[in-house]
């Protein structure tokens, strides 16, 4: 985790004498999915989570097998049951009153084979560790190590019928060395994918077969969560591969304008710009959540038929919500009475990019993540296309490394 002191003491006085122990904004929803991977509080704003902090977990729930999985990225699948509820050391065999079902984990290492209790069931309970402790406030300002944009964004190209789903996870990473003021390794707890994909997917907590034991993760990086996060999406009037990026200049909690030297309209105002302190959920909203697997991710669906910009870039003089969209993930200085303490440093935070950047036979699909030190964001350059087709891309989860991103 680097966690290092921020310039200038006197912000840094007025960041601990905040009342950062507030468990978010009024109104706040309690997360549907249990905390498997460990966050940092940057704000000392909390989320209000399944469970207390390190708990004994709580599992008298749905569970499932699970020995492993098949096939090649991306079409993995999991090697997994359901117990027979009348045999349940057997695969369900989906016949009431008989058990015929196959043994879990036949055939595989007796070592892989573990009980997968499922996320969203109430008698399932757990939850992470997660930093500073309740009821204190971080000292030190909080430098993401690694920016993870949802890999749909970087592999494919969308439509003007899309389901556009853009997550950012942020990470900190002990490997690369920190200041330390939070003992290392935190708890985290093993997942297993048990069934399902996209909206239908289900994961749990590992555990041994007998007795029940939770399986724990390496517990050396966690998530950030700062409350001071915003998403803003903007259409370009120009080819995302013909913007020069001196031609554009960041206001904060505004959006992208042309710089001075500019006489041509080059980006449009926002159709969406929202921060997750401003609260609520839904898609009139930004927010943070748990995803399945247990971590605290920043997710939005973009709703493109819904929600786009007609205008027509030229040379083109017809209305379209064709076009490309740049999507920016900042944060904002004051947000509801307390102080950023979420930083991107040049040399330190870093994109992870997938492996594959590009999908399918086009060239040019998908987007580039850009990091922007200067200004403290990270944005990507989306392409909408002027055809039928619908749905969207799942999140990240994808094969991934990490690159060096240009600083502006």
């Amino acid at each position: 985790m680097k966690i290092i002191k921020f310039l200038g003491l006197t912000l840094l006085l007025f960041i601990v004498a905040l009342p950062l122990a507030a468990k978010g904004p009024p109104g706040g929803e309690t997360a549907g999915n249990n905390l498997s991977y460990p966050v940092i509080w940057a704000e000392g704003v909390t989320k209000i989570l399944p469970g207390t902090p390190e708990m004994e977990p709580v599992l008298t729930g749905e569970w499932w097998y699970w020995w492993g999985t098949e096939g090649i990225d991306p079409n993995i699948y999991p090697l997994s049951c359901s117990p027979d509820p009348d045999d349940q050391n057997l695969c369900d065999d989906g016949i009431s009153g008989q058990a015929t079902g196959d043994i879990p984990g036949e055939g595989y290492p007796p070592e892989d084979l573990v009980k997968a209790y499922v996320q969203k069931d109430p008698l399932n309970i757990w939850q992470a560790e997660s930093w500073p402790p309740l009821g204190a406030s971080p000292t030190l300002s909080v430098v993401v190590d690694l920016i993870d944009w949802g890999d749909n964004l970087e592999s494919v190209d969308w439509y003007t019928r899309s389901q556009v789903r853009t997550e950012v996870v942020l990470f900190e990473d002990q490997l690369a060395g920190d200041v330390e003021e939070n003992p290392w390794p935190m708890l985290e707890y093993q997942m297993r994918h048990t069934s399902g994909w996209g909206i239908d997917e289900v994961h749990g907590l590992a555990a041994t077969i007998s007795p029940t034991l939770p399986l724990t993760g390496t517990g050396t990086s966690a998530t950030v969560y700062s409350y001071c996060s915003r998403l803003t999406i903007q259409k370009l009037m120009v080819a995302r591969e013909d913007l020069n990026p001196d031609d554009l200049v960041w206001i904060p909690e505004i959006g992208w304008t042309e710089s001075v030297s500019v006489s041509t309209t080059l980006i449009n105002d926002p159709i969406f710009n929202l921060a997750v302190y401003e609260g609520g959920d839904g898609p009139g909203y930004y927010s943070a959540e748990i995803n399945v697997k247990g971590r605290i991710i920043y997710g939005y669906t973009w709703n493109v038929r819904k929600l786009h910009d007609d205008t027509p870039v030229p040379p083109s003089t017809k209305p379209t919500a064709a076009g490309d969209y740049r999507v920016t993930f900042s944060f904002d200085q004051l947000c509801n009475g307390v102080t950023l303490n979420t930083f991107f440093v040049e040399g330190v935070t870093e994109i992870l990019q997938p492996l594959e950047e590009q999908v399918g036979d086009e060239p040019g699909v998908g987007g580039h993540a850009v990091l922007d030190t200067a200004n403290n964001l990270t944005y990507i350059d989306v392409r909408i296309l002027e055809r039928g087709g619908g749905g969207g891309g799942g999140g990240g989860g994808g094969n991934r490394h990490i690159v060096p991103a240009p600083n502006r």
